[in-house]
């Protein structure tokens, strides 16, 4: 909720996050192949409805770098009217899978697959903004000049576009390491347009131009004159991408240091974006989706409520009704180099170089959905990066490995005679704690389930987790079938140690935050503690039921 104590920090959170988005949709509509005033409306009108309705209270909706691809290949078919209709459809398509809660589908994406999926769209905005940087009038593409360096002499290079973006360059990568709260991008783009307005680095300089002095009418977009069949196909990939790129920037929000209480409704954020893209698209706007990038930014800016959101959205609104001859004074080298910044970053070198210390397997996976969604586009290379994901699950040993240990209530071991009649047999473990080290996904789940000792059923089961890094949907769905079935013979699981991802999926799943036997705690003492103070006590032993 708002209130005088949070407005501050939300309104200094929305022009921190206004000050990066500004120049960052401008650049995102430009290299979709959109007028570039398209980007200032999607993110005004969008961000304010998403905002309001969204299931992430911090998030922040806008256009994003991996939606660039799609929309640039739709325009190019279809024109920018195909867009505009892409993005109504789009949004329609995303009501409609949040109110037959599709949202939780995403847990179920591979981690691996996650971060090769960020990663392929950096390659692919550096080699659609590497040419526009460089000024480049003609010849191949990035990558393909890269491959084939006999092609170099079809580029033109423009000196006075390479200059204005090494001046964009310079101001992301160095003010942030004199103070975090700079706006670097913001500055970068004042410097670069002071630069170009007079002398050499103004001649035949590409600029944004004019752009419109108000708000166009709401209205329903036409579909004459547009294949509807031929751009159902494209609507779809759209709609996979800006829902699939939406709950995983949410995701990675819930994931944050220092936001324990921020939960995600994932349903509700579907229908949310639905909602923004169609009015999106009755202003004439291009999709939108959920990004992570600006919504950390509002949250260590010290962003805390929706209204940081709602303020920056209002903000990039003022920006295009009063400040449309500024805008219109940028190069569009500038705008490319944003891009190319923002591209590098989503390589993530330093992330993969960790991944690729603690699980090569997964950090090759990764590295090769990259090259598949840059090789082959979007879906066919997630596919491709899902399946081979699953190839590696299924021909890789499991890596985790579970311990069990059957306690008493005050943590004592539980011993079992042996050589007796087996009368001891029967008794009812007081505990029973399973201690899982490495991931729980779907080549360890088996092992856990297979780990429960019974009959008879510990009257506590005890999921020690603080080992587990990584949790898939197949590691959750065992940990919820475990809990029913201790539940329906009177037991309980309780969850231990469960930190990051691990412990927000078990949140979000909802068995250990509602009402109901089952617990999520930090410690083994805590557990204790809980016993105690419910005066847990041992079942006497049951005589064994002989055969008559």
């Amino acid at each position: 909720m708002v209130s005088a104590r949070t407005l501050p920090g939300d309104a200094g959170a929305a022009v921190t996050v206004a000050c990066v988005a500004l120049p960052l949709n401008l650049a995102l509509a430009v290299a979709s192949g959109l007028p570039p005033e398209v980007g200032l409306v999607s993110g005004a009108i969008a961000g304010v409805l998403a905002a309001l309705l969204g299931g992430a209270r911090l998030g922040v909706t806008g256009p994003e770098a991996a939606l660039v691809p799609t929309v640039l290949l739709i325009a190019t078919k279809h024109g920018v009217a195909g867009v505009v209709v892409a993005t109504l459809l789009c949004g329609a398509l995303q009501v409609v899978l949040g109110l037959a809660r599709a949202g939780r589908l995403a847990q179920w994406m591979p981690a691996e697959v996650t971060r090769g999926f960020t990663a392929g769209i950096g390659l692919l905005l550096l080699d659609s903004q590497l040419p526009r940087l460089l000024g480049v009038s003609g010849g191949p593409s990035a990558a393909r000049a890269l491959v084939l360096p006999a092609t170099w002499p079809d580029w033109s290079v423009h000196a006075a576009s390479v200059a204005v973006g090494a001046v964009v360059v310079a101001c992301m990568l160095a003010l942030p390491r004199l103070h975090r709260s700079i706006p670097a991008v913001l500055v970068g783009l004042v410097l670069a347009t002071l630069a170009s307005s007079t002398g050499v680095l103004s001649e035949g300089l590409a600029r944004v131009g004019e752009l419109p002095t108000g708000l166009p009418a709401p209205v329903l977009p036409s579909f004459e004159g547009l294949d509807l069949a031929a751009l159902l196909p494209d609507v779809l990939a759209l709609t996979v991408l800006a829902s699939l790129g939406s709950l995983l920037a949410t995701r990675a929000l819930d994931q944050l240091p220092g936001l324990t209480d921020h939960r995600t409704d994932s349903d509700q954020e579907l229908v949310a974006q639905g909602i923004a893209n169609s009015a999106s698209a009755m202003f004439g706007g291009m999709p939108v989706m959920g990004a992570i990038v600006r919504s950390s930014v509002s949250v260590q800016a010290g962003g805390r409520t929706r209204a940081a959101s709602v303020l920056h959205a209002v903000m990039l609104l003022a920006a295009c009704l009063l400040a449309g001859a500024l805008v219109a004074r940028i190069p569009m080298a500038a705008l490319a180099a944003i891009l190319v910044v923002v591209g590098t970053r989503l390589l993530d070198f330093r992330g993969l170089k960790a991944l690729a210390e603690d699980n090569a397997g997964k950090a090759a996976v990764a590295v090769a959905t990259a090259l598949f969604i840059a090789w082959l586009g979007f879906l066919p290379g997630l596919g491709a990066g899902v399946l081979l994901s699953l190839a590696r699950s299924f021909f890789s040993p499991p890596k985790a490995n579970v311990r069990s240990l059957l306690l008493r209530n005050d943590g004592r071991p539980l011993f079992r005679s042996l050589g007796s009649d087996g009368g001891d047999l029967d008794v009812r473990p007081p505990m029973q704690v399973l201690r899982v080290r490495g991931d729980l996904d779907i080549r360890s789940a088996s092992t856990l389930s297979a780990a429960l000792q019974g009959p008879p059923w510990p009257r506590n089961l005890v999921l020690d987790l603080s080992d587990v890094k990584y949790m898939d949907g197949a590691g959750l769905r065992t940990v919820r079938e475990l809990s029913d079935v201790l539940a329906v013979r009177g037991g309980r699981v309780i969850v231990v140690g469960a930190r990051g991802g691990v412990e927000v999926m078990l949140q979000q799943a909802g068995t250990w935050t509602g009402p109901g036997p089952h617990a999520l705690m930090s410690t083994m003492d805590e557990v204790l503690e809980d016993l105690r103070q419910q005066g847990a006590r041992e079942l006497p032993i049951q005589p064994s039921q002989q055969p008559t």
